[in-house]
């Protein structure tokens, strides 16, 4: 089943000050969670509400999978170097 994704408005603000080629990267790498919510290279962030984390580069993407009504939810992007204070609550 495909799965729906739906982008947090912080995740497409920090994703718009990005630079181009690195909003296409990491564009597909959502485009590939509606097939696969969970791919060889997700983790499960520590401290996080059922929060998975996939690479893309330096770059990090947070998501939640509700399986219930097959949607993704984006909930963070950013760069390696800081994306983890969003989490440290």
């Amino acid at each position: 089943m495909r799965y729906t994704i739906k982008i947090d408005r912080e995740a497409l603000k920090a994703l718009a000050c990005m630079p181009a080629k690195v909003q296409r990267q990491i564009a597909r790498r959502i485009d590939e969670l509606a097939d696969n919510p969970h791919p060889a290279d997700a983790i499960q962030i520590k401290g996080g509400n059922d929060f998975w984390r996939i690479r893309c580069g330096n770059y990090r993407i947070a998501y939640q999978v509700r399986r219930a009504v097959l949607l993704i939810l984006v909930v963070r992007v950013g760069h390696r170097k800081d994306f983890y204070r969003y989490f440290d609550h």
